[in-house]
């Protein structure tokens, strides 16, 4: 029998908004212990995500206080991270989630880009995430982003580990390039880590350019 690879690719869902050039290509994959729960893990950050469009704040459904929605016009003029990347719910999950945010940087950064981006994902810890397989004492997220030339050829290669190092912003509406979280999001839900990894990646292909991170609106 043949070597297996602890490597398995999960299949993500095209973003036509943020679509890169037709000779680009992003590709996510995550260890097999990931690959494993990926989809109970999305399941619970996509149903976190639904509470969070109706209520602007973090949480189970049943646990929100009754005014929660008073939250939308707190903050009606903010430009949430995952609406951002996915005006529809139904296109979200957490490898897309990962696959747009490196999409949109290399676009940004590189619009002649001409070539694949592999990510691949060994380690994703969560300290409140409500699956105990992702728990950890602390959020963090490693992995390798490998680029390879139109020929396949491996042009660069980093090893990204990423922790949560969030700024802040004292407005209630936020539209700038950063990706906008409650404060509660950033050790209960992927795309804060998802986030910071990909900017340190992107940092690291392009380092004149001003990856986008995690921005927190909680005021």
């Amino acid at each position: 029998m043949g070597k297996i690879s602890k490597w398995m690719t999960v299949s993500v869902l095209a973003v036509p908004l943020l679509a890169m050039p037709a000779q680009a290509e992003v590709e996510v994959t995550f260890s097999d212990h990931l690959s494993g729960h990926m989809d109970r893990i999305t399941s619970i950050d996509e149903q976190r995500e639904a509470v969070f469009r109706e209520f602007r704040a973090e949480g189970a459904r049943g646990n929100l206080q009754p005014n929660a929605r008073l939250n939308r016009s707190r903050f009606a003029g903010t430009e949430w991270a995952h609406e951002r990347l996915f005006p529809e719910i139904e296109d979200y999950s957490v490898p897309a989630l990962i696959q747009a945010m490196m999409e949109r940087g290399v676009k940004e950064a590189d619009p002649d880009f001409d070539g694949t981006v592999q990510v691949k994902v060994d380690k994703l810890r969560i300290q409140g995430f409500s699956l105990a397989a992702l728990r950890g004492p602390n959020t963090q997220m490693s992995g390798d982003v490998i680029v390879r030339d139109a020929a396949g050829e491996v042009v660069k290669e980093h090893h990204i580990w990423a922790a949560i190092v969030p700024r802040y912003t004292a407005a209630r509406n936020y539209d700038g390039p950063d990706y906008a979280y409650r404060r509660a999001a950033l050790n209960t839900r992927v795309g804060p880590v998802a986030a910071e990894f990909t900017e340190k990646a992107l940092k690291k292909l392009y380092p004149d350019y001003d990856a986008p991170g995690v921005v927190v609106v909680d005021r």
